[in-house]
Formats: C-alpha cells, sequence, structure tokens
C-alpha cells in the first residue's frame, strides 16, 4: 500500500428508502502498484447487535458502489473491523 495517499472518506451512505447511515471511520489507500484501492471500515459497538455481521455488509457494499459511482471501473478491496467494547463477553452474535 501507499500510505502516503491514506485518505479519511465520508462513511455516510444514503439507503434507496432514503434512509441516512452512518459507519463509524472509512479510510482508503491507493496500492503501490496503482491499479485500485483497499477501503478500511472501522466499526465501534457498545452493544450486541443480532444483525451487525450483515449491516457491515451492507457499508461495504455502499463503499463499493460509491467507489464505482467516482468513475472507477475495478471494485476495491474492503475491510471491515468491528471494535465491541460491550458487557456481554464474548460477543454473542460472530
Amino acid at each position: 500500500c501507499d500510505f502516503s495517499t491514506l485518505t479519511m472518506e465520508s462513511g455516510s451512505f444514503i439507503e434507496p428508502d432514503l434512509r441516512s447511515q452512518c459507519s463509524d471511520m472509512l479510510y482508503s489507500v491507493r496500492t503501490t502498484t496503482g491499479v485500485g484501492y483497499i477501503y478500511t471500515l472501522i466499526e465501534h459497538q457498545s452493544r450486541p447487535e443480532k444483525l451487525m455481521a450483515f449491516r457491515l455488509l451492507r457499508y461495504a457494499v455502499a463503499a463499493m458502489q460509491r467507489h464505482l459511482e467516482q468513475g472507477n471501473d475495478t471494485l476495491p478491496v474492503v475491510i471491515p473491523l468491528l471494535f465491541y467494547q460491550g458487557n456481554t463477553s464474548p460477543y454473542p452474535y460472530t
């Protein structure tokens, strides 16, 4: 990765039903060969959520969609990370 290109991206996405969704943080970085992007999606969670994996999937797809809408013609790698700091341990929905 070319870390000099590390950029914080907007983590706000509008769903088709016009509901706004926000990830905690979304970063992009170009690869060293310059042919693609890697996005890291970081989400912080303080309580268990049964469908958290599905929500992260939706955020990842939204990041890919935005990437394509910006004129790119290949899909980026999207790495979702969940940081859980709730009272229930281990996280009950893995």
